[in-house]
């Protein structure tokens, strides 16, 4: 049987994929892995620090490259400037966050109504591209490339629908 080196690929990230991994420690130990690299942290509020300590942590300082910065937010990806008389008082931003909290979202219904209607606008997309496959491309491969604009319509209308 010959195994091509995708397979090798998948199986060692499977391997070494924490989900898959059973562990014989107790409970209360930490199982985390501890990065070799230091964390940066971000700002939420001028009188709070947040400290970027998740799976992802290495990706902060990327983030201002791409735009991502204290006073931006998203429209469609990229990223787009506030007005600081759009933010909402000290007040309103706890009941913000105890809302959001609560319904464990971290994006607001703006920003949902726009991921759901470009999840819509994929799916739109993958169809005429069937239609289109299905009538003119005798590649499998070619075929195959609905997988993209698939992938952009799940994961904008889950992303919507689920506030994350």
């Amino acid at each position: 049987m010959k195994f091509q080196s995708i397979s090798f690929v998948l199986l060692y990230v499977t391997a070494n994929s924490t989900a898959f991994q059973t562990s014989l420690q107790p409970l209360t130990q930490s199982r985390a892995p501890t990065p070799s690299f230091q964390r940066t942290s971000t700002s939420l509020a001028a009188s709070k620090e947040f400290v970027n300590d998740g799976k992802f942590f290495f990706m902060q300082p990327f983030l201002q490259v791409l735009g991502f910065k204290e006073g931006t937010t998203t429209f469609y990806g990229p990223a787009k400037n506030l007005d600081p008389k759009d933010y909402p008082s000290t007040e309103e931003q706890m009941k913000l966050r105890q809302k959001a909290s609560a319904d464990m979202v971290n994006i607001n219904q703006e920003e949902r109504d726009r991921r759901i209607y470009a999840g819509n606008i994929s799916y739109k997309i993958s169809v005429a591209y069937a239609i289109f496959a299905g009538l003119f491309l005798q590649d499998p491969l070619s075929r195959f490339l609905i997988v993209l604009p698939l992938f952009f319509a799940v994961g904008y209308t889950k992303s919507g629908q689920e506030g994350l």
